[in-house]
C-alpha cells in the first residue's frame, strides 16, 4: 500500500480541481472493479457487482479525494498574496510553509510584520512568490514530499488520499478473494476537505442500503486536541462528529467485522474531528445508515499528518471481511 499512497499523495487535487486525482485513482482501481464512471459533480464511482447478499444489497464505501489547500483572495500593494484556507489546516502550521500552484509556481507563507504568535490567523499572513506574479483565485497546495518516518508515512495530501488508498486495496483483495456479498460502489468524492459536498449527490444517485466513510481521525500527540485514539492501535470506529451520530447497528457491524478479521480497533468519540462525508450520506434520499471508520493520524490538521501502515492494513482487512462475509 505504500507505493499506492505515495503515488496518490503526489497528484494535484485541491477542492474543486480533483480531475487529475480521479484519473490516477481510476488507473489504480480499474483492474479490480467491473465499472468506473464519473458523475456530474466529478465524483469517481468504481463498482463491483456481487450477488449473494439478500435482495441485492448495495453498499457505498467512500473517501474524499481532494486535499486541503489555500486560495489567493487578493494581491496587496507589495505584490504579496493574501489567502483563505480550503479545508482544515491549523494556522500555527502555516508560517514558513512552502506552497505551489498547479503550474508549479512556488511561494512561502509568511506572517505580517509585528504579528504575535497568539494572534495567528490566515488573515494575518501572506504568500510571498518572490519575483513571480500571483493572481487572485490561484489555488495552492503544500509543496512537501511524501516521506517515510521510521516506517510511518507523512505527506500533506494524506487527508484523505490515505482513505483512497485503503479503498483501492480493498477492491484488489475482493477481486482476489471472491465477489462481495452484494454490489459495492467505491466512491471517491470531491470537495470533502471543505465540506461534505460531493458525497450527497453521489449517495442520492446510488441509493445505497449502507454507507461506510473512511477518513483520517486525530490521534494522540503533543499539542493535539485531546483524544483517546492512538497511532498504531488499529482503525477507529467513530461514534459521533459534528451533526452526526453513528447508528448502533452500523457500529456493531464494523466491530463484528474487526473481530472476524482479527483486527484491533479503537473507539473514536470524535470531540475534535472535522465533519466527514457521513452526515451528507445519511441524509441522502430517504436516508442511509452510515458509519465512519477513522484512520488515526497525528497532526491531522497540518501539512504533515503522520499515519501508521498497521492501522491502514487493519482498515483494509476489516472492510474486506465486512464486504465479503458480514452483510447478511
Amino acid at each position: 500500500m505504500k507505493d499506492t499512497l505515495a503515488r496518490l499523495a503526489a497528484v494535484w487535487g485541491p477542492p474543486g480541481d480533483e480531475s487529475e486525482t480521479a484519473r490516477e485513482i481510476r488507473a489504480l482501481i480499474g483492474p479490480s472493479v467491473d465499472e468506473t464512471r464519473t458523475d456530474a459533480l466529478g465524483n469517481l464511482i468504481a463498482t463491483v457487482r456481487g450477488g449473494s447478499a439478500p435482495a441485492g444489497r448495495v453498499v457505498m464505501v467512500l473517501a474524499h479525494m481532494d486535499q486541503p489547500g489555500l486560495i489567493i483572495t487578493e494581491i496587496d500593494k507589495n505584490g504579496l498574496g493574501r489567502f483563505g484556507v480550503l479545508g482544515c489546516l491549523e494556522p500555527a502550521s502555516l508560517p514558513g510553509l512552502r506552497v505551489r500552484s498547479r503550474n508549479g509556481t512556488l511561494g512561502v507563507v509568511a506572517l505580517e510584520e509585528g504579528v504575535e504568535p497568539k494572534d495567528l490567523a490566515p488573515g494575518k499572513m501572506v504568500v510571498d512568490f518572490g519575483s513571480a506574479a500571483p493572481a487572485a483565485g490561484d489555488i495552492l497546495v503544500p509543496a512537501v514530499d511524501f516521506a517515510e518516518l521510521g516506517g510511518r508515512f507523512s505527506a500533506p495530501a494524506l487527508d484523505d488520499r490515505t482513505g483512497c488508498a485503503v479503498l483501492i486495496e480493498v477492491a484488489r483483495r475482493l477481486k482476489a478473494d471472491g465477489e462481495p456479498r452484494g454490489s459495492v460502489h467505491f466512491v471517491f468524492t470531491v470537495q470533502g476537505a471543505v465540506a461534505p459536498r460531493g458525497a450527497r449527490p453521489a449517495a442520492a444517485g446510488l441509493e445505497p442500503d449502507l454507507g461506510l466513510v473512511v477518513d483520517l481521525t486525530p490521534a494522540r500527540a503533543a499539542g493535539q486536541p485531546r483524544t483517546e485514539v492512538e497511532l498504531g492501535k488499529g482503525p477507529a470506529v467513530r461514534l459521533k462528529e459534528p451533526n452526526y451520530v453513528a447508528p448502533p447497528e452500523v457500529t456493531d457491524l464494523l466491530r463484528r467485522a474487526a473481530r472476524t478479521a482479527g483486527v484491533p480497533w479503537q473507539t473514536d468519540i470524535g470531540p475534535s474531528v472535522k465533519p466527514s462525508d457521513a452526515q451528507a450520506v445519511e441524509l441522502a434520499g430517504a436516508g442511509v445508515p452510515t458509519g465512519v471508520l477513522g484512520l488515526p493520524a497525528r497532526y491531522a490538521r497540518t501539512p504533515s499528518p503522520v499515519v501508521d501502515p498497521a492501522d491502514l492494513e487493519g482498515a483494509v482487512r476489516l472492510l474486506t471481511v465486512l464486504l465479503a462475509r458480514e452483510l447478511d
